[in-house]
């Protein structure tokens, strides 16, 4: 095999492999596509208020299927829209970083009736 050829298969591999994730690390805004249904965006802090960068997020659908992205610079996190068939309250998010342990989940439901997005707010302490 010619170094093109290991290069190609690596890069193929590595495609293969983020597919799965490339979903759920989707860029913030509306669903891009009529099968996406509910996203879920939020941040997470520490108990002074202060982001936390770099810390997992995972997103839990009922079933055992599980998503996961970590925060930016800012705090936030956003998974994509999912499958319209998933419902909101069929979604657990979760937050974990080294040192630290979760204290509290917010979740900011918007009242109506069509649901586009869920704020999910994760607060953590060291410990």
């Amino acid at each position: 095999m010619t170094r093109l050829h290991i290069a190609i298969a690596a890069a193929l591999v590595s495609c293969l492999i983020a597919a799965p994730f490339a979903r759920a690390a989707g860029e913030m805004g509306e669903a891009q596509h009529k099968d996406e249904g509910v996203r879920f965006f939020g941040f997470v802090k520490d108990a002074s208020g202060k982001p936390i960068i770099e810390a997992k997020v995972s997103a839990e659908i009922k079933g055992g299927i599980r998503y996961v992205t970590h925060t930016a610079k800012n705090g936030m996190y956003s998974f994509g829209g999912f499958n319209k068939s998933v419902k909101p309250e069929d979604v657990t998010i979760s937050c974990s970083k080294e040192k630290f342990q979760q204290t509290k989940v917010v979740r900011k439901t918007p009242a109506g009736k069509t649901v586009k997005s869920v704020e999910t707010e994760c607060r953590m302490q060291p410990g």
